[in-house]
């Protein structure tokens, strides 16, 4: 591990931001990451920068000093990218400001901000932006991976209502970027953006919401065959609904919550979340296909403020898990894949999960290269993970998660950046295609052609390439 100089040196003496180092009382809460697998990391100093200005004076020290870098903005990667063993983290949790013009619908909002942050202060005016399903998921590392949310089928991805953003390079430069300036590092940031740099600030095009009608509803799956009724049927469903409904299907099994009927709790359920952003007046019209998929258990969908939809994904935000992730885009959920999967599913264990997310709708219509996200056709994104308490079961859940995943993952078409796991091989190759890798590579040679910013699904640049060959 690199040795840190002295905090007196100019540098850190004039931080414009907060200093956090091993030894200070708040130094073990500073690291936490969501996915308790990070605490495996020993960061050797935690630097909370105020603004754009801090950022480049961290970045500056870490180059200085030999440090390896992670960049922090929720902390909510499953692969524990916002943190790194012996070296520097800039978490970005200080820097939240947020200038909203309601004529425009233009938001201005600072990475440090979460989605649930962002979503209410955009309600009071009738607006929100797609992406972020969890409420405490920070806004730059969500929309730099492409950002699919509840509105993905309506509005797209976040990067496809951004219209600039500022990054500090690894040279410590301010880059204000849009079509027009810097335009291939836009069109770079809009996908693979943690390759390039520190995103400080990020300007959406808001599009309206407000009210939406949407919700939970629960069906009992613990039969094999009424499983793969339920997703097979869902999965069509989905696909035929109008594009202003946005769903997600579930496999867990089935909590003690209030809600839950007591001959069901441990047992194997299927769980439908969803957002309908058109015309409220037919909200329970275009739902009623999805309560007819079968016997209904729960109930617990009608209009409310779209921000409310956080309070039904509030177990996926508690800290202190660690999670054992397998995910992939899916064009295909036919065949003994499906079966399988649903035979795996009927022994679910606390903490697991199977989450299908049907796509399409103005994702899938935007120009494939338009940005850097290279699964616009994908029909679905399927993750499975498992969540456990303690370190000593990490192996048993990593077993569990491959478990669940290997039925279908032959069928797998690439990889969200969004949804890495620690033990994705090569995910930069299976989160873009050849073509949009080679081009990020000469972007990243560009920018930071000696991989300063290496914690994320990476992208090595030609300048390294060439060093290796």
């Amino acid at each position: 591990m690199t040795q840190i100089t002295s905090l007196s040196a100019p540098l850190i003496s004039t931080f414009h931001g907060t200093v956090i180092e091993r030894g200070d009382r708040s130094f073990d809460h500073a690291r936490e990451v969501w996915n308790a697998t990070g605490r495996d990391c020993m960061p050797a100093l935690i630097l909370r920068p105020y603004s754009p200005e801090g950022v480049a004076q961290a970045v500056r020290y870490a180059v200085q000093e030999g440090l390896p870098l992670a960049v922090r903005s929720g902390g909510h990667s499953p692969a524990a990218f916002a943190t790194v063993h012996g070296g520097l983290v800039i978490d970005l949790s200080a820097m939240k400001a947020i200038e909203i013009d309601p004529g425009t619908q233009r938001v201005r909002v600072q990475t440090g901000l979460t989605w649930g942050e962002v979503a209410g202060a955009l309600h009071k005016h009738g607006l929100a932006v797609t992406a972020g399903d969890v409420a405490n998921v920070g806004v730059g590392g969500l929309t730099q991976g492409g950002g699919i949310g509840w509105f993905v089928r309506k509005h797209g991805l976040a990067i496809d209502r951004l219209r600039s953003a500022q990054l500090v390079t690894a040279v410590g430069d301010l880059l204000t970027v849009s079509d027009t300036e810097y335009p291939e590092v836009f069109w770079a940031l809009r996908g693979a953006g943690a390759n390039l740099g520190v995103i400080t600030e990020l300007e959406f095009e808001a599009h309206e919401a407000g009210l939406i009608y949407g919700g939970l509803l629960v069906f009992d799956a613990s039969d094999p065959v009424e499983a793969t009724r339920l997703m097979s049927t869902f999965a069509q469903l989905a696909h035929e609904a109008p594009e202003a409904l946005t769903m997600q299907g579930v496999f867990m099994a089935a909590p003690p919550a209030p809600f839950m009927p007591a001959h069901l709790i441990g047992k194997t359920i299927f769980m439908v979340l969803s957002c309908y952003s058109g015309d409220l007046t037919w909200g329970e019209t275009v739902l009623a296909p999805v309560r007819a998929l079968g016997s209904v258990v729960v109930d617990l969908t009608g209009p409310m403020p779209y921000p409310a939809l956080f309070q039904m994904t509030e177990e996926a935000a508690i800290r202190g898990f660690r999670h054992a992730v397998r995910s992939g885009f899916l064009n295909d959920l036919e065949g003994t894949g499906l079966q399988a999967l649903a035979t795996e599913v009927q022994v679910m264990q606390p903490g697991q999960i199977v989450q299908l997310r049907p796509l399409g709708g103005q994702m899938a219509r935007v120009d494939p290269d338009a940005t850097a996200f290279s699964h616009r056709d994908a029909r679905f994104l399927l993750m499975v993970s498992q969540a456990v308490p303690e370190a000593e079961l990490e192996g048993l859940a990593w077993k569990a998660a491959e478990r669940l995943w290997t039925p279908v993952a032959s069928s797998g078409t690439g990889l969200y950046g969004n949804f890495a796991g620690s033990r994705d091989e090569h995910p930069a190759r299976a989160a873009f295609s050849a073509r949009t890798l080679a081009r990020l590579s000469r972007v990243k040679a560009q920018l930071d052609p000696y991989n300063v910013f290496a914690r994320n699904v990476n992208v090595h640049s030609s300048v390294l390439a060439a060093a290796h060959s």
